[in-house]
């Protein structure tokens, strides 16, 4: 359900007048989540709800599909005809002050107005802007439930990783054919027995394909081979709603030893994971802002001076929500720079990653943050690439 007050705070405390959320088609995923709108409801037609600080939830419907926002509370105003919208949208806004919508220059995965109802507002006299700082603190923050859910999640993946990588190194280590496929399977048998639910299976990529950074085998996929580096990225979450997913990824090779390029490399993106860890962890004990992007351009900073800047492909980590990719903080100066606040309550994954002509790696942990401190969830971060006989996941 919608919780007003926290709306309300987010509202204020980004300095905005109102939240409009405008959705037709369910197009708005971030509208249905933060008023908790029933997917499966009937959404032909446009409904738009303001949420304001200084009077109860508008609630703008149309005639056929009255009900679909009822368990807000608030004042309904019903619509048929499109001179009726636009009298209810005008009747609905704020005097004066900025209107935040679901849009956003900077973060596409956060904008969903379309331009022609932003026009339509605009010749209203709204004054529209970007919701993203708001949906970071509705969205972006997990409560004491969410975080027991992801935790409980974290673990089941550092065990399902470690628990694969002693099948693959007792068969590899006696000259057994394990394919990408079969690896991927073991995992995904572990999850599901756990519980676990997906939006996709377990990656498990060997050799070249570890030069992709969302290679996922097809099929029984690829054969190892001795001496190839194996890049896990496993994510998954308990089946509850409200569930948190955890992300994690691990690499290793397959020798008992790692050549000296193999480990130059797993140093590199291990260093550049740490300084990420490290920068946020000092601004938050410092009590200083840290944004997404801060902690990015750390990363890259040890990667650069280790020579593999054009080996990075991608950001550095990402919010995870109720999907694995959520709508909160992205660790992002390149891409699509994400300059919002980390704040208490986000979760997130921390993964920089090179990819070379002959292979790639990719170092991923989650973390929160919680009552003003930074926690790594799941398990103990790696240290050094897994081998045959050697380095094995840590678990808790």
């Amino acid at each position: 359900m919608l919780d007003h007050d926290k709306a309300r705070n987010a509202i204020r405390e980004e300095r905005f007048s109102a939240w409009l959320f405008h959705n037709v088609f369910h197009r708005d995923e971030i509208a249905d989540l933060v008023l908790a709108v029933n997917p499966e409801k009937k959404n032909t037609r446009p409904w738009v709800c303001v949420l304001s600080l200084d009077r109860r939830p508008v609630k703008i419907v149309h005639r056929i599909e009255a009900s679909i926002l009822d368990h807000v509370p608030g004042e309904t105003l019903l619509y048929y005809t499109r001179e009726e919208f636009r009298e209810a949208l005008r009747s609905a806004l704020p005097a004066g002050g900025k209107v935040a919508a679901d849009y956003s220059p900077t973060i596409p995965v956060g904008s969903f107005l379309d331009h022609g109802a932003a026009l339509l507002l605009r010749s209203l006299g709204a004054d529209i802007v970007p919701a993203e700082g708001l949906v970071a603190r509705y969205l972006g923050g997990l409560d004491e439930k969410g975080r027991a859910s992801h935790e409980a999640a974290a673990r089941v993946l550092y065990a399902a990783v470690a628990d694969a990588w002693t099948r693959l190194s007792l068969l590899a280590g006696k000259g057994g054919a394990v394919s990408e496929g079969e690896v991927s399977g073991w995992i995904a048998e572990t999850l599901g027995g756990a519980g676990l639910t997906s939006d996709g299976p377990p990656v498990v990529g060997a050799g070249i394909h570890t030069a992709d950074p969302h290679f996922g085998p097809e099929g029984r996929g690829s054969i190892m081979k001795p001496g190839d580096v194996v890049q896990f990225d496993v994510w998954a979450r308990l089946p509850d709603p409200g569930a948190v997913y955890a992300d994690i990824s691990w690499v290793g090779v397959l020798a008992s030893m790692p050549s000296p390029e193999q480990q130059r490399t797993f140093e590199a993106v291990r260093e550049a994971r740490e300084a990420a860890i490290q920068l946020i962890e000092q601004r938050l004990a410092a009590g200083q802002r840290v944004s997404g992007a801060d902690a990015d351009r750390a990363a890259r900073a040890v990667l650069a001076q280790r020579g593999f800047e054009a080996q990075v492909r991608h950001r550095t980590g990402h919010s995870i929500g109720g999907r694995v990719h959520g709508y909160g903080v992205n660790l992002d100066s390149v891409e699509f720079p994400d300059e919002r606040s980390l704040a208490d309550g986000a979760c997130f994954s921390v993964e920089p990653g090179v990819y070379g002509d002959r292979f790639g790696m990719r170092t991923e942990v989650d973390c929160v943050i919680h009552g003003g401190r930074l926690l790594v969830t799941g398990g103990t971060r790696q240290e050094a690439l897994l081998t045959l006989g050697g380095e094995r996941v840590r678990h808790r």
